[in-house]
């Protein structure tokens, strides 16, 4: 009997279950979408590095030997280890003077490369190169083919015996990219043999160990006499940790997408739950005459949201895993990571969610009904009494009397129904997040574009020179094309001149001759300049170091020996080059010979194309060219957040609507009597929707670029993106929240116009 009793109400009230049922798909949906992701990301992560010894800690020196190694190897704790050296060298123009890290080694034990086709890394085969699997795929290179890279001032060309990739290069960016271009960044393995004996030297030693290397440091240096730079673990590799920070962004957003619509849901619940209740108080007073307990007719009120809630949660888990999770997958691990074997996972925290969810959801409908449940059976079955009319807190309002009869009438009804009124309002306020959200994205993008391309780079063209360029040549080709030379190298910064290994930061040097075409802003994004004696420290390495304009702040190349004290002058921002600038007449006074890597024009540089000492000229619309087809991942962004978004607002506004449809029929049958036309009444519902969508709009303003500012600032330190939403995005926003909530009253129009006045009246007697 309660089975098919059930069935009648879902049916009775099927937009109210319905939304309980969407809001527990969605919810799980988002989650078990970025769980997906990250689940399988992970995974592939762990058998990636398995199957390849990745490194858990690497030292880096200038010349280092088999003795230091062994030395090394000798420690407690430490398992495997290898030297290694890695240069950075630049493919041929017929590859976009691309930048290569090559590799040369006699050994292959630690961060061994994962073969994706042909042959294993071999270090004894002096005639082969194994290549970048993405850059290979890019360039539409394969295993047989030529391959000739620019290093250590010469140049090296083999067969490509093999495509591979490591964890070190799970995520890849050229200097001179804003994001991932594959065509312009790669690495190669080669045997240490192709090099000349003179150059035959290692600068890294690579190992493996149990627990924390960091904690190692102590005993390195003293088997190592402190004869090394400095050592990094895993977090200092910013290949690996670019996906570490994205997968841990997934994961936030899972639990913060899911939570919003959960707690939507937990509104429906309890204002739909209660109207039930309330309107059954007769059914359950006959049910307890009957001598039904207390606790089945709980159990059966249960039921509703126990059903909706549990479909819903197996709807969007499958959802989750099969859509959402597999175009993240194919999106992060097919476009922008390099994992191998990364798919769509699942595991049993989806499942306790989904638990979760169900028994949140059943709390709050018991909540919402053991009130009248406690009511004597006798007393139920008469009708609820009357509650007393009482003045509602706006009839307080000095202007009350002035306002009109719509305007009287939705104000008392908001006072009696506070609930109702916050779940619209909560649910528009989410909306307006979402929807700025994913617009403010597109606005961000934008902005950091012009950021990036017409203010930090004042410059037409960008002519990058090899290696062995000579500061002689590179100035010959100043004085023909003009411009400014910049160098860049690979250093690390401190707060202390004895830092330990958690206190050092990995980042970029760039010197410049401070003709402000290669320039640097500040903290609030205006251009500055670089003071003669001080340097640049960018802003989320300098709040890192806890450091600011005045303090010292000590630096060393990734070959250097000893720590260089500079004075801060400015802190910095730039979106993707993250560290010190200064001026070349600072940096030669340190005793560095000042070694350009790129000159950079308003001119047109075309002319160089084809020297010795040049690896390729790019001009301003090809840069940007590039970054614009990185940024395409923007597009799925905010198709999610509009989707959701008007999903969100639908489903709120319109159960909303509903309940307040349903509470009050019997008034607007009254109203309907009076001689009040449907479109007069359908103007009711929608006044008060568009009232409480203006507060949720403007309640939501604000939070969105919070919202999107915590986005950006969670893909990790090496990504500086300033939150910039532009006025008339709020104000698309805000029309999109309203249009909707006006598009929602017109649902009810056939409901009006179809209200039985007489046996609505009839049921009142």
């Amino acid at each position: 009997m309660l089975k098919r009793k059930m069935l009648r109400d879902i049916k009775g009230n099927f937009a109210q279950f319905f939304s309980i049922f969407v809001l527990s798909l969605v919810a799980m949906w988002c989650y078990t979408g970025f769980q997906s992701n990250v689940i399988g990301g992970t995974k592939a992560r762990k058998d990636f590095n398995s199957s390849t010894n990745f490194s858990d800690g690497w030292i880096y020196g200038a010349d280092m030997t088999q003795q230091q190694a062994d030395n090394v190897r000798k420690l407690d704790k430490v398992n495997d280890v290898q030297l290694r050296s890695q240069t950075l060298g630049k493919a041929d123009e017929d590859h976009n003077s691309a930048e290569i890290y090559c590799y040369f080694q006699s050994d292959s034990v630690v961060t061994r490369p994962y073969t994706m086709k042909g042959e294993d890394y071999d270090p004894s085969d002096e005639s082969g190169v194994w290549l970048f699997y993405r850059f290979a795929d890019k360039w539409g290179l394969k295993v047989g083919d030529k391959f000739s890279v620019h290093v250590s001032g010469q140049d090296i060309e083999k067969e490509i015996k093999g495509l591979v990739i490591t964890p070190e290069y799970e995520f890849a960016c050229a200097s001179t990219d804003a994001d991932t271009d594959f065509h312009n960044i790669g690495f190669a393995y080669f045997s240490l043999g192709v090099l000349p004996q003179d150059k035959q030297s290692f600068n890294q030693i690579v190992f493996t160990c149990e627990g924390d290397p960091l904690k190692l440091e102590s005993q390195i240096s003293d088997a190592l006499d402190g004869n090394y730079a400095f050592i990094g673990d895993r977090k200092s590799i910013d290949g690996y940790n670019r996906l570490t920070d994205e997968l841990d962004q997934h994961d936030s957003f899972s639990y913060i997408f899911s939570g919003v619509f959960v707690a939507i849901a937990l509104l429906v619940i309890t204002t739909t739950m209660k109207r039930m209740v309330a309107c059954q108080r007769t059914q359950i007073g006959t049910l307890n005459a009957l001598g039904m307990k207390n606790r089945k007719i709980m159990a059966h009120y249960l039921s509703f949201s126990i059903v909706s809630s549990v479909l819903g949660c197996i709807a969007g888990i499958l959802l989750g895993i099969f859509t959402l999770g597999k175009l993240m997958v194919d999106m992060f691990g097919g476009e922008y990571y390099s994992v191998p074997n990364w798919s769509a996972g699942y595991d049993m925290k989806s499942i306790v969610l989904s638990l979760v969810i169900v028994l949140v959801c059943t709390l709050t409908a018991y909540l919402s009904c053991r009130r009248i449940l406690k009511i004597h059976p006798s007393e139920a079955l008469r009708p609820a009494a009357t509650k007393t009319a009482k003045s509602c807190v706006f009839e307080k309002l000095p202007f009350w009397k002035k306002l009109g009869f719509n305007a009287r009438y939705n104000l008392r009804d908001v006072s009696r129904s506070k609930m109702r009124a916050v779940m619209g309002i909560f649910g528009t306020m989410m909306g307006m997040l979402v929807m700025t959200l994913g617009l403010g994205a597109y606005d961000t993008v934008g902005y950091v574009r012009q950021w990036y391309f017409e203010d930090i780079q004042n410059y037409n063209t960008q002519v990058l020179l090899k290696d062995d360029c000579t500061l002689e040549q590179a100035q010959q080709l100043q004085i023909e094309f003009g411009g400014e030379l910049v160098a860049m190298d690979m250093i690390s910064v401190a707060a202390e001149s004895h830092p330990v290994s958690d206190d050092i930061i990995s980042c970029k040097l760039a010197v410049t001759e401070g003709k402000q075409l290669f320039r640097v802003s500040d903290r609030d994004l205006n251009i500055g300049s670089l003071e003669k004696g001080k340097v640049a420290l960018t802003m989320k390495q300098a709040d890192k170091l806890k450091l600011k304009v005045g303090d010292k702040v000590y630096w060393k190349t990734a070959t250097g020996d000893k720590w260089i004290e500079s004075e801060i002058g400015l802190i910095s921002r730039h979106p993707s080059v993250t560290g010190i600038s200064m001026l070349r007449e600072d940096y030669e006074k340190e005793g560095f010979e000042f070694r350009p890597s790129m000159l950079v024009s308003k001119d047109d540089c075309s002319g160089a194309k084809g020297r010795d000492y040049i690896t390729a000229v790019h001009s301003m619309s090809d840069l940007k060219k590039a970054f614009d087809k990185s940024m395409e991942v923007m597009d799925l962004l905010v198709y999610f957040m509009i989707f959701f978004s008007l999903l969100l607002i639908i489903v709120v506004l319109y159960n909303s609507g509903n309940l307040s449809f349903n509470e009050r029929e019997k008034e607007f049958a009254t109203l309907k009597v009076l001689g009040f036309q449907s479109r007069a009444i359908r103007r009711l519902i929608s006044a008060q929707n568009l009232w409480l969508s203006v507060i949720g709009v403007i309640l939501g303003t604000p939070l969105g670029s919070v919202a999107l500012q915590a986005m950006m600032d969670s893909n990790g330190d090496a990504i500086d993106w300033p939150c910039r939403i532009h006025w008339y995005t709020y104000l698309l926003a805000a029309a999109f929240v309203m249009g909707v909530s006006v598009l929602v009253g017109f649902m009810f129009s056939k409901r009006i116009k179809r209200i039985d006045m007489v046996g609505v009246l009839k049921g009142m007697e």
